[in-house]
């Protein structure tokens, strides 16, 4: 029985965006028309790149390495957006293995503006995103965690682009800081200043900023659509249980919740009876 194997797609950067200390955003543009395919908010794509990693021995091995990434533009748009944060830093060995199994460093290090990546489509039609890419679900409460916004921010392009004002997003976004750690000015949020920006243009989005580790911060926001929290989901201050969907989302009976991040973020969400 023959199988067939899924296309494979040349793109080439265009440019690089710096979100956080460890995140940046690149920047593709399809080589040719024979090089461009159609994507939905909340897809994904592989990309492969020619790195090259060290290994236990001293030496540096050069072969190609795979990625998956959420595609963090909208599929209105010409240009495809990567949205990647480091996962191991530079020159770590894995022991079981005696080589480096990292991407993101060796990808931020050895890749320029102007080369050329190959890229091949995710094939699962239904993703998390998938009712609201078909249209059945428009009344959207999204769920992120600090590394779950790129289809958030695909989506939030797309809206702006259709002018659709059916589609209603509330964002929930988690991070442990808003702060960098290390010198508590550097902004450690993925998209912050941009979302931001979004809440202010698009009457149908709204953002919920939540920071668990930063138990000091007194930032706080006069806009209707901007909100900032402390602590986890669904806890307020005073120990006792939110009802967080209910409080900045409003109608729950009605919300679509899909939700992006890590297995413990996800994990660590429950549904709570209004």
């Amino acid at each position: 029985m023959s199988t067939s194997k899924s296309p494979l797609y040349e793109w080439q950067i265009m440019d690089r965006i710096k979100e956080t200390p460890d995140t940046y955003t690149y920047v593709f543009s399809p080589l040719s028309t024979s090089n461009r395919f159609t994507f939905n908010v909340g897809e994904f794509v592989t990309i492969r790149a020619f790195l090259k990693r060290p290994t236990s021995s001293g030496g540096m091995e050069e072969g190609a390495v795979e990625r998956a990434y959420s595609i963090a533009s909208s599929p209105t748009r010409d240009n495809i957006e990567l949205t990647i944060k480091d996962e191991k830093p530079y020159g770590y060995i894995n022991p079981g293995i005696g080589k480096a199994d990292g991407f993101a460093a060796y990808f931020f290090e050895e890749l320029r503006i102007g080369d050329k990546v190959l890229v091949k489509p995710g094939t699962a039609k239904d993703h998390f995103l998938s009712k609201i890419a078909s249209g059945v679900e428009k009344d959207i409460a999204y769920w992120s965690g600090s590394n779950g916004a790129e289809s958030a921010r695909s989506l939030l392009q797309y809206m702006e682009d259709r002018k659709d004002l059916e589609l209603r997003l509330v964002l929930f976004y988690s991070n442990p800081r808003l702060y960098s750690p290390d010198d508590n000015v550097t902004i450690n949020v993925i998209y912050y200043n941009w979302l931001l920006e979004e809440a202010d243009r698009l009457d149908n989005f709204k953002i919920v900023f939540t920071f668990t580790k930063d138990k000091d911060t007194t930032i706080h926001s006069d806009h209707p659509r901007i909100s900032y929290r402390k602590g986890r989901f669904f806890i307020a201050e005073d120990g006792t249980k939110e009802r967080t969907l209910q409080k900045f989302h409003g109608k729950v009976e009605s919300a679509f919740n899909p939700i992006c991040g890590s297995s413990g973020f996800i994990n660590g969400i429950v549904r709570l009876k209004t």
